[in-house]
C-alpha cells in the first residue's frame, strides 16, 4: 500500500466512531432496549423495527470490513484481503436490501419529500462508488480511492441527526483528498470522476426537490402508494 494512505483504518475507524455518535440519540444510546427512540424528524417517538437493527447492523459491517481491508493490505494478507473483497459482494447486495426496506419503512411512517430527495443521492452515490471501486479492482491506486469515497454516500444520513454540515463536509473531504494527491502521487482521476458524478446526480436531486416537485411527488407515490 501507498505509504500516504497507511493512514485509511484510522480514517475509516474515526468516521466509524462519527456515525455511532451521530445516531447515539437515535439508536445506539437505547441500546438494548430501545424505547424512548425519537425520530430526527420532529421529534417524535418511533419504534425501532427488525427492518431498523437489519439495516444498521449492514453498516456497521460494511464500515468494519472499510477498517478491516487496508489493515490486510498492510500486514500483507493480500489472500484475506482478496476473500473479503469477494464476500462483500453479497455484503453490499444485503445492503442495497436494507437501504430498500429502511426507506419504505420510513416514508411509510411519515411521507417526507426532503428525506426522499436525499435517498435518491446517498444509497446510490454509495453503490456507483462501490462499482467503481471493483471494476478497478486490478488496478490498486483507483481502487482504494474509490473505496475512500463509498463513505460519503453516509455523511448525508449521519450528519442528518445531528443537524451538522454536510454537503460542507463531503466538498471538504474531496478538497482534502485532491490537495494529498497534488502533494503526493498526483492521482487527480479517481477523486475527479467522484467529484463530476457526485456534483452531477446532487444537481438532479436539487432539480427534483428545488425545481420539480411534482415529479419528486410522481416518484414518491410510485414507489409508496398503499394498495
Amino acid at each position: 500500500m501507498e505509504k500516504t494512505y497507511r493512514f485509511l483504518p484510522y480514517y475509516f475507524a474515526v468516521f466509524t466512531v462519527l456515525v455511532i455518535y451521530c445516531f447515539y440519540q437515535s439508536y445506539f444510546g437505547e441500546f438494548p432496549d430501545f424505547e424512548g427512540v425519537v425520530s430526527p424528524i420532529g421529534n417524535v417517538p418511533i419504534t425501532i423495527t427488525s427492518v431498523t437493527h437489519f439495516h444498521v447492523f449492514m453498516i456497521m459491517a460494511w464500515l468494519l470490513m472499510l477498517i478491516v481491508q487496508p489493515i490486510l493490505i498492510l500486514k500483507k494478507q493480500l489472500n484475506w484481503h482478496r476473500l473479503l473483497g469477494k464476500i462483500s459482494y453479497g455484503l453490499v447486495a444485503l445492503m442495497i436490501l436494507s437501504f430498500i426496506l429502511i426507506v419504505r419503512q420510513e416514508q411509510l411512517r411519515e411521507k417526507s419529500l426532503p428525506v426522499f430527495a436525499s435517498n435518491l443521492l446517498d444509497p446510490i452515490v454509495f453503490i456507483v462508488m462501490y462499482g467503481l471501486a471493483i471494476y478497478y479492482r486490478k488496478k490498486p491506486a483507483y481502487h482504494a480511492r474509490f473505496m475512500v469515497m463509498t463513505i460519503i454516500g453516509f455523511i448525508g444520513p449521519a450528519f442528518a441527526r445531528i443537524q451538522g454540515p454536510a454537503l460542507e463536509t463531503v466538498f471538504a473531504l474531496f478538497a482534502l483528498f485532491l490537495i494529498l494527491e497534488w502533494r503526493t502521487r498526483k492521482i487527480y482521476k479517481p477523486y475527479l470522476i467522484s467529484l463530476g458524478y457526485y456534483v452531477t446526480h446532487l444537481g438532479i436531486v436539487a432539480y427534483l426537490f428545488f425545481g420539480n416537485q411534482a415529479l419528486l411527488d410522481s416518484l414518491w407515490h410510485f414507489f409508496f402508494e398503499k394498495g
